[in-house]
């Protein structure tokens, strides 16, 4: 299950007001995500992490060359590498 913890609870509260299983199945897979990353060495806890990274990275990649169509690819590598030296 993805998100940060804020937004599962986000949805936990917006699946409340549907009905009570759809809140019980919300927790169990809660309860799961907690159990996984447990049983993770923080080896692998890092390995997941920057995988996300990666492929947020490659998200914003593929955003950047539909956003500028003419841009060649050291065009594209410049803004990409502009977008993640910044703060915040």
């Amino acid at each position: 299950m993805g998100g940060s913890l804020g937004e599962r609870r986000g949805a936990r509260r917006m699946a409340g007001s549907r009905g009570s299983s759809t809140l019980l199945l919300v927790d169990a897979l809660d309860a799961h995500d907690r159990e996984q990353a447990r049983q993770l060495s923080p080896a692998e806890k890092l390995e997941q992490a920057l995988d996300v990274m990666r492929t947020g990275i490659r998200m914003k990649r593929s955003t950047l060359c539909r956003q500028h169509p003419d841009a060649d690819e050291a065009e594209i590598d410049r803004i990409l590498a502009e977008w993640l030296s910044r703060d915040g």
